[in-house]
């Protein structure tokens, strides 16, 4: 049997078969969040993750965006197109970390282009908190990470070290804040573009950059804030609760110090906090299988 796993999210769709054990297929494409971009552009980046692909018996797709019918129905219908005979099942991104996340971990904190919380209910159901998009939400995601560096570049292009006006060069071709303010606003789709700036923020926090360190900290706290709130409401109890963390903004120290700072404010239990450093892929492979 043929088995394939989507992992996709704000910035990319990534897939993978997997036949006896054996990787036969690994692919990538652009954005897949049904929710942030158009449906033209969703299509091409499922074909462009599945081109070549086997035909598959079982396929799971773990989809940022696809938390409602309508956006399920979507990917389930673009996946039936590909593969007409398998069994289809579509889920949010998060289910893949949370599976893909160290044994034991009883929350996992998703932060790449945007955020949010998963848990696994004693039925085995998953349950979600957060996300609702970089205007309105995904604190600690890197949409929202990289739109605070550039506000802050676009406001005083002469006042940012030439180290960050670099970064912001390289990101956008041109150092001149109207480009960059162009750019964003004729981006169909800002959230990748803006989620490729979040670096920027990062390292300037960690370089010490006082409003930089400022802004991690709101974006953190508030991410933390959420997860509390899912801890009290979807979890019993009065023990150690063990939150896993997955997705491309914990590879920077700050952002991983100050969300474990922020969650041992906030929290009423204690907590540890341990990177997760598997491949979500894996957790959508096994959700495939039905071993999850």
């Amino acid at each position: 049997m043929v088995y394939v796993g989507i992992d996709a999210g704000g910035s990319r769709t990534r897939a993978r078969a997997v036949r006896n054990e054996a990787v036969v297929h690994e692919g990538d494409g652009g954005p897949g969040n049904p929710l942030m971009a158009q449906a033209g552009t969703v299509r091409a980046s499922y074909h462009a993750a599945l081109d070549g692909c086997p035909q598959a018996d079982r396929v799971a797709a773990c989809v940022s965006g696809a938390g409602g019918a309508a956006q399920r129905a979507q990917i389930e219908a673009l996946l039936a197109e590909r593969f007409p005979h398998a069994d289809l099942h579509v889920a949010p991104d998060c289910v893949a970390a949370f599976l893909a996340a160290p044994p034991g971990s009883d929350v996992c904190i998703v932060a790449g282009t945007g955020s949010v919380v998963c848990s696994r209910a004693v039925d085995g159901s998953f349950l979600v908190s957060g996300g609702r998009g970089w205007i309105l939400g995904d604190h600690g995601g890197a949409a929202r990470l990289g739109r605070a560096a550039l506000e802050h570049y676009v406001a005083d292009v002469s006042g940012v070290p030439a180290p960050f006006a670099a970064q912001v060069r390289e990101l956008f071709g041109d150092g001149e804040w109207r480009c960059v303010v162009r750019a964003i606003h004729a981006a169909p789709n800002p959230e990748p573009l803006l989620a490729r700036a979040a670096p920027v923020l990062t390292a300037a926090a960690e370089d010490g950059q006082q409003w930089a360190v400022t802004q991690l900290e709101l974006e953190m706290t508030a991410l933390a804030g959420t997860a509390v709130r899912h801890i009290e409401q979807h979890m019993t109890g009065a023990g150690i609760v063990h939150v896993a963390l997955s997705g491309g903004v914990w590879s920077s120290p700050a952002a991983q110090s100050m969300l474990t700072r922020a969650l041992g404010r906030l929290s009423h239990r204690p907590v540890t906090v341990a990177r997760s450093l598997a491949d979500p892929l894996a957790g959508a492979i096994r959700l495939a299988h039905g071993s999850a």
